[in-house]
């Protein structure tokens, strides 16, 4: 099934870079971008709770908090 979409003409100047340089279609190219943001938000999940207390420099973290807070 085909479908028209709308979108700016910026948008398609990038959409089009990446299909040459990848040699693909628009369809590919859409899908590969979305299976790589979704492979992005997987791996970033795959890190939480990696971090254990030890492997904190608390004086580093001591001195971010209070940076972000002067803020």
């Amino acid at each position: 099934m085909v479908r028209v979409i709308t979108i700016m003409d910026d948008v398609y100047a990038e959409l089009y870079r990446l299909k040459r340089s990848k040699n693909m279609s628009f369809s590919e190219i859409l899908r590969y971008l979305l299976k790589e943001r979704s492979s992005e938000k997987e791996n970033i999940l795959s890190l939480a709770g990696s971090i254990t207390d030890s492997d904190v420099d608390r004086r580093s973290m001591e001195r971010i908090r209070k940076y972000n807070w002067g803020r």
